[in-house]
């Protein structure tokens, strides 16, 4: 067995070093070092910020910080949004912007800037280090520039740790302008480096992890990916529909197992033709939900009958085979709507109420009737869960579902999802978090940085399902705005 690197030793080493920057590889105990940091500074009597990006981010770090023995009242875990937007509603004049009561994160870019600019101020520079001991931002590789600005505002206020990876920056898409590590962040924040090992294949798969290490260059310089006798399990795809037989072996397997496809539809119909043994992890701001919602809202009976079946059909297992898509459009249309099988009248009859009365009350009748029909599974659960619960809140608070959601999604930015034991996803929002076994449908169209994110996720085994044992060469994603 490898030596075991101390983690006490990794924290004097950061600890010692501020301002400064860590990079460490997946599953090298990142997350076991931010804690370790937290839990000494709070033996000194100290408290800390701890950022990062994404709600699951938080929980992962939260859990981690029990294990430590930290209590709330010493560490401070959010998300960089929420965080800002919460410092800018209680500063608005120092951060010169005025928000609403509820966040609108389309104008997050909006919030990061303000919030830099508050910190800047001597008053809540004062305020920041009467509360807090030291920053740590995890995940930093997917900082945007203007996130960026905020944290060296706030390390100019604020002893500040950066911990990321570069081979796990997915935020290179669309207008993104992500950090480019060697030119921001080695600059900003100067590098310490700390012995680490591979510690999420402990004990028993640690030449898992130590393959993974290894091809780590290889990913960087572009290079093909040979699977030949390495401990990752290759399955050719022979049609389609092989990886169907694959996951649903995988379901036997002990613990959790997470298949991996590149984007939203592949994960939908991957879950769909898979029966809804898995269901499928949503981006906390997937547009399918919002769109729904506003349709509720705002269009006239027949659209929205014919959008929340349409909704139910692409969540599910089931629905398909009791209303066909003959009758969907028969629905759109306002034409005549109905079955002779008793089993489903009662669904059609609330189907036609929203066509005839588009209100909540009606939408949530149908989409529960439409849940119980027989041989139907919810393979969309997030999204199901979303929408049902967005109404619910619709009606009991007396507003519009499009702002029902909105709260929906902030109190699940704040607390958080909880996590599914099967799940189809796609490497961006399954970074940072860690399954037992991981099937990956289609690596040869992943960036070098989606496929190492894919590929480290799985702390037992790891199943690739691809043309050729020899995945071609992936080239490392930038920013639109570098291309």
């Amino acid at each position: 067995m490898t030596e075991d690197p101390r983690v006490e030793d990794a924290v004097q080493a950061v600890l010692s070093s501020l301002r400064c920057s860590v990079t460490l590889p997946a599953g090298a105990g990142k997350t076991e070092l931010i804690a370790a940091a937290v839990a000494k500074v709070a033996n000194q009597g100290g408290v800390s910020l701890v950022l990062t990006h994404t709600h699951a981010g938080v929980d992962v770090l939260r859990r981690r910080m029990k294990k430590f023995g930290v209590s709330s009242d010493q560490v401070v875990v959010r998300t960089i949004d929420s965080w800002s937007y919460d410092l800018i509603a209680h500063f608005p004049t120092l951060a010169g912007i005025t928000v609403s009561a509820t966040p609108d994160w389309s104008k997050v870019g909006d919030y990061h800037r303000a919030a830099a600019i508050s910190v800047g101020t001597k008053a809540v520079g004062r305020m920041l280090k009467v509360s807090y001991t030291n920053l740590f931002i995890d995940e930093y590789q997917d900082c945007l520039i203007d996130q960026h600005a905020l944290a060296l505002a706030l390390s100019a206020v604020l002893p500040t740790v950066v911990l990321g990876d570069p081979l796990q920056s997915l935020f290179n898409f669309g207008t993104n302008q992500p950090v480019d590590w060697d030119v921001d962040v080695s600059a900003s924040f100067p590098a310490v480096d700390v012995s680490h090992r591979p510690r999420r294949w402990d004990p028993n798969h640690q030449d898992l992890g130590a393959w993974l290490v290894s091809v780590r260059d290889d990913l960087r310089g572009g290079l093909p990916i040979d699977l030949t006798a390495t401990p990752v399990r290759w399955v050719q795809r022979r049609d389609q529909r092989t990886f169907v037989n694959v996951c649903y072996s995988a379901l036997k397997l002990d613990g959790t197992v997470a298949v991996l496809g590149q984007f939203r539809p592949d994960c939908v119909n991957a879950a769909g033709s898979l029966g809804g043994s898995y269901t499928v992890m949503e981006a906390i701001d997937e547009r399918v939900p919002l769109i729904l919602a506003a349709k509720i809202d705002s269009k006239s009976g027949p659209e929205v009958a014919e959008a929340i079946v349409d909704f139910a059909v692409k969540c599910s297992s089931g629905i398909a085979s009791h209303i066909s898509a003959t009758k969907r459009k028969q629905l759109g249309e306002g034409k005549s709507f109905t079955t002779r099988n008793d089993v489903l009248k009662p669904a059609y009859a609330a189907i036609v109420l929203v066509r005839s009365a588009p209100k909540p009350h009606a939408v949530r009748n149908a989409f529960s009737l439409l849940a119980t029909l027989p041989g139907v599974t919810i393979h969309c659960r997030e999204a199901w869960n979303e929408i049902t619960r967005s109404i619910a809140t619709a009606i009991s608070d007396d507003c519009t579902v499009s702002d029902a959601l909105q709260r929906t999604r902030n109190h699940a930015r704040v607390v958080g999802r909880r996590q599914s034991a099967r799940v189809v996803s796609r490497p961006l929002l399954v970074k940072g978090l860690e399954y037992d076994h991981v099937v990956i449908l289609n690596p040869a169209s992943y960036s070098a940085q989606e496929l190492y994110v894919a590929l480290t996720r799985g702390s037992k085994s790891v199943t690739v399902i691809s043309d050729s044992v020899i995945l071609p060469s992936a080239k490392m994603a930038t920013s639109a705005a570098t291309q």
